[in-house]
């Protein structure tokens, strides 16, 4: 029966490289994670200062709707006027429309 020796530096050898195998496996992990997750974080920031963007542009709209809508009632006010002198104008001088 032939018995091989195993050297005590041999043993170390396979150890130190599997332990070195699982500890890069696990870093390298992590590391993608990390990246994935800073990823996910700068698209999101991306997202958020659009969104803070067009909810400004939302805002400035509704404020030049609100000043338009006033306008328009201010101007549908002169034009009911306008329309009633006009009625009066034709009954003074016996026109008809």
């Amino acid at each position: 029966m032939v018995v091989t020796d195993i050297q005590f530096l041999d043993v170390i050898n396979v150890l130190t490289t599997g332990i070195a195998g699982v500890v890069g496996w696990v870093v390298g992990r992590r590391k993608q994670k990390n990246d994935f997750l800073g990823e996910l974080q700068q698209s999101i920031n991306m997202l958020a200062e659009e969104n803070k963007q067009q909810m400004n542009e939302i805002i400035k709209l509704r404020k030049e709707v609100i000043v338009l809508r006033e306008e328009n009632y201010k101007f549908s006010e002169i034009v009911k006027k306008m329309n009633l002198k006009l009625e009066n104008v034709k009954t003074v001088t016996g026109t008809k429309s």
